[in-house]
């Protein structure tokens, strides 16, 4: 059986037994807060078809995204090895589909099995890697090529042309004002690269895109690459 999650198709036959009393598929709508910063995590999520969003929440309320997860890995996974405390919230940016596990059954799953354990681990660190960049490229880079890497990043998660991604999530992901995610998104509609329209992006020239963004787009598609890579070598 094929999950459509990249985590859970990397386990071997043994684990993945022990996982399926456990998995629920269940459809995530956008928008919507599955943790919230400085609550105790009771389930991992590993999605198919929508991305997630993590986000870290300043006192006044301001918002800015660490990273996206998508089919490629999960959330909850390194809080199944250790502390359950989210110090993030995580929410919904694209409506879809998405395993969901209680954390206690994985955790107790990945005490019998070492292979389990380096698959948590490997598909961990591939996020870690994404919101490391990320940290740099904030600091480093202009708003302009940050948005074009976080559409280059969702469309390869969700396979189209077409992003449902509204201007509040862009000026979270860019952790810029709305205002300015207007300008940006007018500028590169007017070079052609993209249509923009209410909620909703059109990757009209993806080279484009590549050219016009920064190294980190690759630095993160390469990094977890590799991890995976290494991963399926040593399993």
């Amino acid at each position: 059986m094929a999950w459509d999650n990249h985590f859970l198709d990397s386990l071997d036959a043994a684990d993945t037994a022990a996982l399926r009393p456990h998995l629920e598929e269940v459809d995530l709508v956008r928008n919507v807060v599955l943790d919230e910063a400085g609550s105790p995590i009771t389930t991992v999520y590993l999605p198919s078809s929508c991305i997630l969003s993590v986000v870290t929440v300043m006192k006044d309320g301001s918002q800015v995204e660490s990273r996206t997860i998508g089919s490629e890995s999960g959330y909850g996974l390194l809080h199944a090895l250790g502390s359950p405390l989210s110090f993030e919230r995580m929410t919904v940016q694209v409506s879809g589909r998405a395993w969901r596990l209680p954390l206690e059954a994985l955790r107790a799953a990945s005490e019998n099995s070492r292979a389990l354990r380096r698959a948590i681990v490997h598909h961990a660190q591939a996020t870690i890697i994404q919101s490391s960049q990320a940290t740099a490229c904030n600091s480093l880079h202009g708003a302009e090529q940050r948005l074009c890497r976080w559409l280059l990043l969702t469309q390869d998660r969700l396979g189209s042309d077409v992003l449902p991604l509204t201007q509040e999530h862009l000026s979270i992901m860019l952790g810029v004002q709305r205002t300015t995610v207007t300008a940006l998104a007018s500028e590169l509609q007017a070079r052609g690269f993209i249509s923009y329209v209410r909620g909703k992006i059109t990757v009209n020239d993806r080279p484009a895109l590549e050219r016009c963004t920064c190294e980190c787009y690759g630095a993160m598609q390469r990094g977890a690459a590799e991890l995976l890579k290494d991963l399926q070598r040593k399993t």
